[in-house]
This record gives structure tokens, C-alpha cells and sequence, in this order.
């Protein structure tokens, strides 16, 4: 009897003790059993470390001295699972979600076609205002600085209910093929956050990878719990710097120079 796919989750924390109880509450009721947690904390100030420890001591806890924002840390968790449980497959996943119980069995369900690169569940809103309205159906990317979150504050009314090829999902919750990864590579450590899986999905469709929505699979997510935490952490910003970085390693000559005057204009304005 052939073995089922190991699938390692990849959490990174940074001062999420109000939140992290509950995420991996939601995970331990998964239907699919073969998967380990690994933790990667951003060097948090508060009681996440002490909680997790406390409540669920077999998890792979890595605790940091700084913070390596997120996408330093998720590579460190990636990397270290994979070297420790040679995974198939590798599951980033926020903090400040609260996932369905057959999560994992329905996301491995497109990887049955060997050119899926990467699938992703709906991300509803949760705990907060827009309780129950679509935060994520998949990203659209127009190829050029615009990148936004398909049915974003749509109620769902089952318009996203089929599984759909999709330029990639959100990075709250994506499910990736670690045979494409070590092909592509991980996250571009240039890019902290916001951007960075937008950016290695780029990577992925130039390599001819697909990317899957499906729906059947689906999260709450408290958005933006964790970045709206660091007042100091300048969104707009670290976007900007992202976008830059992607117009310089894939962009024309014309749109790297478009991309380049833009910036130097916004910047030269304030």
C-alpha cells in the first residue's frame, strides 16, 4: 500500500497569543493525519512562545532571537521541515486563521495532476466586522504592479464553487507542490512581506506550474491581525519596494524603466 504524502504546515508567528490557540486547535482535528506543524517565531514579545510550548509540546517550535519578518521565516520553516521530514508537501499558513477539518485532504486533491504547482482553499473573513464575506477566491495579476484578491468583500453566493486554474492564492493559506519549490526557489527574502508569494508565483507560471482554487477547501482569517499590530511597519512602503523588485528580476527592459520613473516621481513628490 502506497503511503500517503507527508505534508508539513508552516506557521510564522510574531506576537499572536490571542490567536495562535485556535488556529492550531483547527488543525489538530484534521481528517488527513500524515502532516507535522512547524512554528517559526518572529522573536515575540508577548506569550506566544509560552503558549504553544504549554499547550502543544510536540510542535517544531523555532523561536528567534530577531525578527526575520515573513518571508525570512517562512523559508527557515520551510527548509528545516523539509530536511527533517523530507516533506511532499509544504502548507504557510497565518497565525490568525481557523481552518475547516478536511483542509488538507481537500487542497492535496489537485496535486493528483503532476503540473499543479500550488492550491489554496476560500479564505473567509472571521472575528471581525465582515464576518463571513469572502476575503480571498484566488489572486488576479494583471502582469504589470496590480495584484489583488479575487471577491474580495463578495458574499458568497456560490460563484467560486468549481475548482478554477487561478494566477496564484492568497498567502494566508497556500499548499505548495516542495517539488516545485526546490525547482523555483522560496521567497525572495528582498521582499519582508506583501508581495511575496505574488512574486514566486511568478516564478512558478514561467516554469509552467498551475495553481489551484478549490473551493471545497475553505479557512477563516482574521486579515491583517499581525501587520496591524506593528504601527512602526510602513505598509505602503514595503509594497512599493516589492513591487520594484519585481519589475527589476521580471519585467521588459520598457516596463523595468516605466516601473523605475514611477518611483523616482512618487519619491521626488514628497
Amino acid at each position: 500500500m502506497q503511503q500517503e504524502p507527508h505534508i508539513s504546515i508552516v506557521i510564522v508567528t510574531w506576537n499572536s497569543e490571542k490567536d495562535i490557540l485556535l488556529c492550531l486547535k483547527s488543525l489538530a482535528n484534521q481528517t488527513y493525519k500524515n502532516f507535522n506543524i512547524t512554528v517559526v517565531d518572529n522573536a515575540s514579545s508577548d506569550n506566544t512562545v509560552k503558549i504553544i510550548r504549554e499547550n502543544y509540546p510536540n510542535i517544531e517550535l523555532l523561536p528567534q532571537n530577531t525578527n526575520l519578518f515573513l518571508t525570512g521565516a517562512n523559508n527557515l520553516g520551510i527548509e528545516y521541515s523539509v530536511n527533517k521530514f523530507g516533506s511532499d508537501f509544504i502548507m504557510v499558513l497565518n497565525p490568525d486563521t481557523y481552518v475547516a477539518e478536511d483542509l488538507l485532504e481537500e487542497l492535496l486533491k489537485p496535486f493528483e495532476n503532476s503540473k499543479v504547482g500550488a492550491t489554496g482553499p476560500i479564505v473567509k473573513f472571521w472575528k471581525n466586522q465582515n464576518e463571513g464575506l469572502i476575503n480571498s477566491a484566488g489572486l488576479f495579476y494583471d502582469g504589470f504592479m496590480q495584484a489583488y484578491d479575487i471577491g474580495f468583500m463578495e458574499e458568497d453566493k456560490g460563484q467560486y464553487n468549481k475548482l478554477t486554474e487561478v494566477f496564484g492564492v492568497t498567502g494566508a493559506c497556500i499548499m505548495y507542490r516542495t517539488e516545485m519549490l526546490m525547482q523555483i526557489g522560496l521567497y525572495d527574502n528582498k521582499i519582508k512581506m506583501y508581495l511575496d508569494e505574488v512574486e514566486l508565483f511568478i516564478r512558478a507560471h514561467k516554469s509552467d506550474w498551475k495553481v489551484i482554487l478549490n473551493p471545497n477547501a475553505v479557512i477563516g482569517h482574521n486579515y491583517m491581525q499581525s501587520t496591524n499590530k506593528n504601527k512602526s511597519f510602513n505598509k505602503e512602503k514595503q509594497v512599493n519596494k516589492a513591487w520594484l523588485i519585481i519589475a527589476l528580476k521580471h519585467y521588459s527592459i520598457k516596463s523595468k524603466l516605466a516601473v523605475i520613473k514611477y518611483f523616482l516621481q512618487s519619491y521626488l513628490s514628497k
